[in-house]
């Protein structure tokens, strides 16, 4: 009978142990891209064809939220800066690092050539999913009692800090239904949390829907 060599009893063993992990390991992120976040070396960052830091407007200078995304508290979608918007700061604003200047450059390029800056959507849900910014800011902001641009960070996460901006909740249907069941509530501060809950429980406040039909029309 013909020996096995030992490179080949080690080799097999080895080779199908590889296999298998990595067999494992792409089902896990599979399942977990699909039930929420894709794991961070997946996860795609858009490359945006001005770069655009949002830790230097809405972080280092304060600029509210509203003043580029002026939809949020009024309308379905909170819309993005048009160039001509964006020109009236920086026809004046020249930037104060080389990249920022060359950036600028790009901007006022698109100005004059009226071209219109064509932004990669970071924040995108499917076709069949309808997502209404001006009330979900106008009950957080009026129970809350804050500004309307104190809201946005509860789904757009710590935007301040991003120098380019990326996805911080997965926005799957089930991280929707379950803050509609009661989730909101997490994030009322602890006086507006009593006076929702009571509202709600005398029927002179309806809770959040959990019906179809509100978000697929």
């Amino acid at each position: 009978m013909r020996r096995i060599p030992t490179s080949i009893k080690i080799a097999v063993p080895l080779v199908v142990l590889v296999l298998g992990a990595a067999a494992l390991f792409m089902v896990a992120a599979i399942g977990k891209a699909w039930w929420s976040m894709p794991f961070p070396v997946f996860q795609v960052k858009q490359t945006q064809p001005i770069e655009f830091p949002h830790d230097t407007h809405a972080g280092t200078m304060g600029i509210d939220c509203l003043f580029c995304h002026r939809g949020a508290a009024t309308d379905e979608a909170a819309s993005v800066p048009s160039v001509q918007q964006c020109i009236t700061c920086h026809q004046v604003v020249s930037g104060s690092t080389e990249m920022g200047k060359a950036e600028i450059v790009k901007l006022r390029e698109a100005y004059e050539n009226e071209q219109p800056i064509n932004w990669m959507r970071v924040h995108r849900l499917p076709d069949h999913v309808q997502f209404t910014h001006d009330a979900h800011i106008k009950f957080f902001s009026e129970q809350n009692k804050i500004l309307p641009s104190q809201v946005c960070s509860t789904c757009h996460g710590d935007v301040e800090s991003m120098g380019v901006n990326v996805q911080v909740r997965n926005l799957k249907m089930r991280d929707c239904v379950d803050c509609h069941r009661d989730g909101y509530l997490s994030y009322l501060t602890a006086e507006s949390k009593a006076t929702v809950l009571e509202a709600v429980k005398a029927g002179h406040m309806a809770p959040p829907p959990t019906d179809c039909f509100q978000c697929h029309y």
